[in-house]
Formats: structure tokens, sequence, C-alpha cells
């Protein structure tokens, strides 16, 4: 499996896979996944060593500010995703890459804790609004439920 994501992501940057091919690879990984994960950011970084450009990454803080507003979040316990409209990023919260179309970035280990704490809170808020909607959904059922059963005339 490590060799198969390994490879997803490099093929994806060779342009023989597509990001969305990719993202499905990984987000079908479970939570007993997370040492993929992290021995994916360790081969990508080692792969990656010496070659290091800043291509496809966003240059300025309004690119990343941008880049981080509209990402999507996975986590798989100690490992998270970030999916945003240019890059894919990988942390374990000690470790990170960031994924570009044509680059791969090694992230600092302070940089890698923060974006792991904010992959975290994205899918926390998550859970919690889909949780409130589910229970809204509930509500409306059972009044609506019993709006049409109290309408019903009885047979007398």
């Amino acid at each position: 499996m490590n060799d198969t994501l390994l490879n997803a992501a490099l093929d994806w940057q060779r342009g023989a896979l597509t990001r969305d091919a990719l993202v499905t690879q990984l987000t079908a990984l479970g939570r007993e996944d997370a040492p993929l994960i992290t021995d994916l950011i360790v081969r990508l970084r080692a792969h990656t060593a010496g070659h290091e450009q800043n291509g496809d990454a966003p240059r300025s803080t309004d690119g990343w500010r941008d880049e981080l507003m509209g990402s999507r979040a996975c986590t798989w316990g100690g490992a998270g995703m970030l999916v945003g409209p240019s890059v894919l990023i990988l942390t374990d919260g000690q470790r990170g890459v960031v994924l570009g179309e044509h680059d791969t970035r090694a992230l600092s280990s302070s940089v890698s804790g923060s974006l792991m704490l904010l992959c975290q809170t994205i899918v926390m808020a998550e859970h919690a609004l889909n949780q409130r909607e589910m229970q809204d959904l509930r509500e409306q059922r059972l009044q609506s439920a019993s709006t049409s059963l109290s309408e019903i005339d009885p047979i007398r």
C-alpha cells in the first residue's frame, strides 16, 4: 500500500493521475492507516530532498490564506490532509509536505503541527455541523409527522 500511495502522488505530479483520483485513494484510508500517511510523508520528503522548488505553492500570505480558506480536510487519527484549490497538504503533526501539481515541498515541524491542528478543527466543526443538521431534520420530520397525523380525521 505504501508504494501505491507514493506512486499515486508521483503519478499526479507527472499528469498520469487526476488529483481527484489521488484524493479518493487517500480518503479511502481509515483511522488505523495513519502510519501509512506518516510513511508517505517521510518518503515524499526523501524523494524531493535537494529538488525542492516553489512552483505550485502560493507565494504570498494572501495566496496561502486563500488556499487554506478554500480547503477541505480529512484526518486519520494522528495524520491529516488539507485539500486546497491548488495543493494537497499532508501532515502528521511533526512532518509535512505540500504537494503541488508539479512539485513537493517539505514543511517545518512547527508549521506541520499547526496544520494538523487546522485539519482536526475543520473535521470537528464539520462533524458538529452534520450532527446539528441531522437533529434539525429529525425534529422537522417529527413535527411534520405529528402535524400530518393530527390532521387525519378518525373514522367514527
